[in-house]
């Protein structure tokens, strides 16, 4: 299955540019604010780690939008690296056929 994503963005990519960068906010700041440890908030605007449903509900409160936004894309980046991953496996998977009642 292909789509048109070239880029897969991960939400931390997003947080980073869009709120830190955009309102010139340190990690350390921002980490304050969401009441995480500094490295917790690092490792998810590196990539390293996802946006949890905890640090969705932080991010919603504190800067605005919704959670399920920030869930949404973290699915969604999941999701584009499965598909990629599962690709390269090329695994000839059949569909069940079901039995016609």
């Amino acid at each position: 299955m292909k789509r048109g994503i070239k880029h897969n963005t991960h939400p931390g990519e997003l947080l980073k540019e869009e709120i830190l960068k955009a309102n010139n906010l340190s990690i350390t700041e921002t980490a304050l604010m969401l009441r995480v440890t500094r490295a917790a908030l690092s490792n998810v605007i590196n990539e390293k780690a996802m946006v949890s449903p905890l640090m969705a509900l932080r991010i919603a409160k504190v800067f605005g939008g919704t959670a399920e936004f920030w869930l949404r894309m973290q699915a969604a980046y999941d999701l584009r690296n499965a598909e990629i991953e599962f690709s390269k496996k090329q695994l000839r998977l059949k569909p069940y056929k079901y039995d016609a009642a």
